[in-house]
């Protein structure tokens, strides 16, 4: 037995705990607004993802998923790292909000209403050819990308919430259709998107860093 063969086994055991830590993932993506823990959270997500989808694709497939999405988030770490200790003022100011904890209990209020809302859903949605469990990881997964976009304007959180819920997609789609050029299509699609966010986080963080210092000194010639 190969370790490929090994991975898929433990990945068929697994299936109610990968989808259990995949919607924490998803929580860590919208409620903290430490940028390390939010990587954190997608990162889970990624992973488990990888999980679930050995189930649907060959474990090859399923593998490049943690593959970009550890590209991602290197990237986005790289980002962050790069604005250094302004980081943590441009992203308060760029929110705007007179109080943080009012800011992160409405957060976990609009996540907690959204968990009320899934479990009403759920209970009427039916996918055909669609594992029950993967249908709970792809309304969560749907639901949560959607309320990041909705409740975020900075760029990690809302382009990280997309990403992971274009992610969760793939439930659906292999689920259906098993072929390799959806999977290329995907996970490029998902590299290139991680890349602009990428950007969006630099080029934001230094334009909240030159508000903030204010403009730079003109210097006349003697």
């Amino acid at each position: 037995m190969t370790l490929l063969d090994l991975f898929r086994q433990f990945s068929l055991l697994v299936t109610l705990p990968a989808v259990l830590l995949a919607a924490a993932g998803m929580v860590l993506i919208l409620v903290p607004r430490d940028w390390r823990l939010v990587l954190a959270g997608y990162t889970l997500v990624c992973v488990m993802l990888t999980v679930l989808l050995v189930k649907l694709v060959p474990v090859e497939w399923a593998l490049l998923q943690s593959f970009v999405g550890g590209l991602v988030a290197i990237m986005l770490y790289l980002s962050a790292r790069q604005l250094g200790g302004t980081w943590s003022r441009g992203f308060d100011r760029e929110m705007r909000w007179p109080q943080v904890t009012s800011l992160t209990g409405f957060r976990v209020m609009t996540v907690a209403l959204a968990g009320v809302a899934f479990f009403v859903l759920r209970q009427k949605m039916n996918l055909p050819r669609v594992d029950t469990l993967y249908q709970d990881a792809l309304l969560w997964l749907t639901m949560m990308g959607l309320l990041g976009l909705a409740i975020y304007e900075e760029p990690l959180h809302a382009g990280l919430a997309l990403l992971a819920m274009l992610a969760g997609s793939e439930l659906l789609l292999f689920s259906l259709i098993q072929q390799r050029m959806w999977v290329g299509l995907l996970l490029g699609g998902q590299l290139l998107l991680g890349l602009a966010i990428a950007y969006l986080v630099v080029s934001r963080g230094l334009a909240a860093t030159e508000t903030e210092s204010g403009p730079p000194a003109t210097e006349w010639p003697a």
